[in-house]
């Protein structure tokens, strides 16, 4: 722990958040992960936007 910050959790996030902006095909070749991991990273990203997004409409 540097900072204050879990290392573990903030790598987690960032490849997280990188996984809802980048193709999925990116992310598998940058980090050396298997596409398949890749792609359920990709489709848990969307999917807690899109939930995110939906929970601030009803709210406004």
């Amino acid at each position: 722990m540097r900072h204050g910050l879990p290392i573990i959790a903030a790598s987690n996030t960032a490849l997280f958040g990188m996984a809802g902006e980048l193709p999925p095909i990116v992310i598998s070749d940058l980090f050396g992960v298997h596409r398949n991991t890749a792609n359920q990273w990709a489709a848990l990203a969307r999917d807690s936007w899109a939930d995110y997004l939906a929970t601030l409409r009803k709210i406004k």
